[in-house]
């Protein structure tokens, strides 16, 4: 009887740490989704040579979409993110930027170029050269969207194709 009686205290004692370190993990789960991240400022060029900085963009919303033209998924995605580019230029409440992923080989600015005017795109398109998508956004693989908030902050992203659908509650869960 002792001996069953010391095994269900064990049991309790276990069980019950498991339940302390349960929450401390929910807890500590539930802290780290309110630690906002700023994404740092920057600038690259337009395929037309201009500059354009994130922080000319303060006070919209701005979706990212990290892509690169030998990629299936990023042109699958293209059609639809051209539709999204039109409906938010008719607000100012968010903005569609593409960052054209250029590593000089598989990627090079004139392939891009020649992707978007072959298939009449005219969203802005950023030329990174691995500053942005790989410094700072560290981004795994292509196509990646990310948005970021009005005030600058990272609010959510998406790796792999997404939809329009997809990208609109983004933007609408980042207000």
């Amino acid at each position: 009887m002792r001996k069953v009686s010391l095994i269900a205290l064990l049991c309790l004692m276990i069980f019950g740490l498991l339940g302390w370190s349960t929450a401390a993990l929910a807890a500590s789960a539930q802290e780290e989704e309110d630690v906002k991240v700023l994404v740092p400022d920057f600038a690259l060029l337009t395929n037309s040579n201009e500059t354009v900085r994130l922080s000319d963009y303060r006070g919209q919303i701005v979706v990212l979409n990290f892509w690169a033209s030998w990629c299936p998924p990023c042109r699958m995605e293209m059609s639809e993110f051209q539709e999204l580019h039109h409906e938010l230029s008719q607000s100012e409440g968010a903005v569609l930027l593409l960052l054209n992923q250029i590593d000089g080989r598989q990627e090079t600015v004139e392939k891009g170029a020649q992707y978007l005017n072959s298939n009449d795109l005219d969203m802005t398109n950023l030329l990174d050269h691995g500053a942005v998508g790989r410094q700072i956004f560290g981004i795994p693989g292509l196509p990646t969207t990310v948005v970021i908030d009005a005030e600058g902050y990272l609010a959510s992203y998406v790796v792999g194709a997404t939809t329009k659908a997809t990208v609109l509650q983004m933007i609408e869960d980042a207000k």
